[in-house]
């Protein structure tokens, strides 16, 4: 997995420079190599070595544990130089009628390092970031995506340095963190801000790394290997996509073992191995026909509910390797496996993706007929990929989205 580590040690050191708030060319001013050259390191074109690694610290100060580096990175997206516990998210979440219960955000105004904090305070972090997470859901990435971040930068963060009841606590409060980190990189994936999501998902995969959960530290590097794919940057998709199968094998039920293989899949058919996505697309097929249901964790079961994930990413597989009417029928699937009220934006995705193959396979009616229930939500969300679907169809067919509300 030299690849895989490379792409971490390299955001690791972006981290560790954007946290001591220098840019790549004053960090060039510090150290004896070129811009160019740690460019090449922190993207992970080039593996750092342990020289690259030292000189790092030396100038930006030891790599930091998993909730400073979360902090830093959360602190840096809002750019605030002070933050107000449980103003900004409280009012966000407010403003979308999705907040949680009262109790929720007052449980955590008097955590700090000084106090003992059990399950009741994990119960309110998760409380508030599946109340998030509904927003996100229905507004999309760019909704409240800073009052996320602040929330991780401060309440979360001050209940991981309070002392815990005991290790089931621990586990469950850095699992909590791990979510939040993992949503608030999806929301900048979402946004468009893929190097900032690539590095919250990083958080993610420490703070669960961290807390001793396998699986889910699994479900972040699955998330890598997802955004790697969608943006184009495949050199690393099937490491990252491998190194979570591998993960998630000891720690996660057999049937749920689908979502992370079949995305395993689809990196192989995006970098052109045909024998091996289909091998795993049969192999996905053998587990989602199992009879038994998986038990998924809570971490994992908010994002893939009814199947719709397999199904949408056995349909990008299949459309990589180019059976178009195959995808077409699993993107159609898809569609009905998400509830377009409760997840607006992946439904109204599905279906203006599902449009563009019956516009390639020349079934424009019925590209319209799935794609007009969808036009009004693809333009209205907060979302830099649903805008990218409807200007993928607008470029494709303008006539299909003429005359939609402007």
């Amino acid at each position: 997995m030299e690849n895989q580590d490379a792409t971490i040690t390299g955001s690791r050191l972006r981290a560790a420079r954007e946290a001591a708030g220098l840019s790549l060319s004053g960090m060039a001013e510090r150290v004896p190599y070129s811009r160019a050259a740690l460019g090449h390191y922190e993207t992970g074109h080039r593996t750092p070595t342990a020289e690259i690694v030292a000189w790092y610290e030396r100038v930006c100060g030891p790599f930091t544990d998993a909730v400073s580096s979360a902090v830093a990175l959360a602190k840096n997206d809002v750019d605030r130089r002070s933050f107000l516990r449980n103003a900004v998210y409280s009012v966000a979440l407010s403003a979308s009628a999705l907040a949680p219960l009262p109790e929720s955000t007052a449980r955590l105004t008097h955590v700090d390092q000084s106090r003992r904090v059990g399950l009741a305070e994990v119960r309110a972090v998760r409380d508030i970031t599946a109340a998030f997470h509904r927003l996100d859901e229905v507004r999309g990435g760019g909704a409240g995506r800073t009052a996320v971040a602040e929330f991780l930068a401060t309440d979360v963060a001050a209940l991981l340095r309070a002392r815990f009841a005991d290790a089931t606590v621990r586990f469950e409060a850095f699992s909590a963190a791990a979510e939040l980190a993992y949503l608030t990189g999806f929301k900048a994936h979402d946004a468009g801000a893929d190097g900032l999501a690539q590095r919250y998902y990083l958080a993610a995969l420490r703070l669960a790394t961290e807390g001793g959960s396998d699986g889910q530290a699994a479900w972040a590097l699955r998330a890598l290997s997802v955004q790697s794919t969608d943006i184009g940057e495949r050199r690393f998709s099937v490491d990252l996509a491998e190194a979570a199968v591998q993960r998630a094998r000891e720690d996660i039920d057999e049937v749920a073992m689908a979502q992370f293989k079949v995305t395993l899949a689809r990196c192989h058919a995006e970098t052109g191995n045909a024998a091996a996505a289909r091998d795993m697309l049969r192999e996905v097929t053998s587990l989602t026909d199992n009879e038994h249901t998986a038990e998924l964790p809570p971490w994992m079961a908010s994002w893939t509910p009814n199947g719709g994930t397999v199904a949408h990413q056995t349909g990008k597989a299949l459309e990589a390797l180019g059976e178009l009417k195959e995808a077409e029928r699993y993107h159609e699937r898809a569609t009905t496996l998400w509830n377009p009220e409760t997840h607006a934006r992946v439904h109204a995705m599905i279906a203006g993706e599902t449009a563009m193959l019956r516009l390639r396979l020349g079934d424009e009616a019925g590209a319209a007929r799935i794609v007009n229930p969808v036009l009004d939500t693809l333009e209205e969300l907060e979302s830099d990929r649903t805008r990218g679907v409807l200007a993928r169809i607008s470029a494709t067919a303008p006539e299909l989205v003429v005359g939609r509300r402007t």
